[in-house]
């Protein structure tokens, strides 16, 4: 099951170089580092879409923790993080009151970790405010589609460019640094030839060298990779507005609606007690990342929402800018 789950080859995809052998006279055949393996992208027809299986990979590398006994996983395991230390929250259910259901942070100071604060959140307030805010994308979307599409590409756009730009000078320094190498190389040896440059001192040499630029032909490889993906970011806006649209009536948030439109969640720590306590929730949708809007005319900017606990919570829209 593992292995199907994880097969490139049902995007229409071919993997080469899986496995090698060591020497011709040995007929066995030993597993290739994934850095090794060269990828053709889309040369059958797939059986799986690519955003699909990404989303499964997604899943997969979430939280590994045990979940409490007798409880289902929850569907926000493995999206939550920390605001503060970046680490992710763990699920936890309240004892006897198996129906309160929270998330807190994994590296909180009092279980044995370093973060200072607990980054407590409900399961019961983050379902309907997540479907709240869903509901907020579809109704900007049918109020003023125009507007919206404008805001995607503006979002898509400049996310693209600046990491482009990043890596572009990232990968420029790598390549300069490997042609200086082989310079290097050529002139050690030239020297050893030569008798300038002892035997032992031409091996620690080009040693160095070799390490070296083995690490740099593979941050090469990856980010040449990453700048490829760069190139679709255009590709992202009209893949998340069909997103929207699919789910333009959403009436329950499943994990399978969480899993397409989200990719991670940060918590922040809430702020102030009582009434005026409040706290910050960062939504990292797939494609675009974070996404402010504005007002919507059709939605209130607040919505008083009461949890299975019978504790009243207040959603309020952060406005965009």
């Amino acid at each position: 099951m593992n292995k199907i789950l994880t097969s490139r080859e049902y995007m229409g995809d071919v993997v080469n170089f899986k496995t090698y052998s060591k020497s011709f006279k040995d007929k066995r055949r030993y597993e290739n580092p994934e850095e090794n393996h060269v990828i053709f992208e889309g040369v059958h027809e797939p059986i799986i879409d690519r955003q699909t299986w990404e989303m499964v990979q997604r899943i997969r590398e979430g939280t590994k923790r045990r979940q409490p006994k007798k409880v289902e996983k929850n569907m926000f395991a493995g999206l939550l993080y920390c605001a503060d230390c970046g680490r992710k929250l763990h699920f936890n259910v309240n004892h006897p009151h198996t129906e309160l259901q929270y998330f807190n942070c994994s590296n909180y100071r009092g279980n044995r970790g370093t973060c200072n604060q607990t980054h407590y959140i409900r399961v019961d307030a983050l379902e309907q405010v997540m479907l709240l805010e869903i509901r907020r994308l579809t109704a900007f979307l049918q109020d003023k589609e125009e507007d919206f599409v404008k805001l995607l590409m503006a979002k898509t756009l400049e996310v693209a460019e600046r990491e482009s730009a990043r890596r572009e000078e990232e990968l420029r320094a790598n390549l300069a640094r490997c042609a200086e190498l082989d310079g290097l190389f050529s002139k050690t040896y030239e020297d050893n030839a030569s008798g300038k440059l002892s035997d032992e001192r031409f091996m620690m040499l080009t040693k160095r060298y070799d390490d070296e630029q083995l690490i740099l032909k593979k941050k090469i490889s990856a980010l040449r990779a990453e700048i490829d993906k760069d190139k679709k970011s255009r590709m992202n806006a009209a893949s998340f507005l069909r997103l929207v649209r699919k789910y333009t009536d959403i009436q329950e948030l499943t994990p399978l609606v969480l899993n397409e439109m989200v990719e991670k969640i940060v918590v922040h720590q809430a702020q102030g007690t009582g009434k005026n306590r409040t706290q910050q929730l960062d939504i990292h949708y797939n494609f675009i990342g974070v996404l402010d809007m504005p007002e919507v005319a059709s939605l209130p900017s607040s919505v008083t929402i009461d949890t299975r606990q019978g504790v009243a919570v207040e959603y309020i829209t952060r406005k965009a800018g």
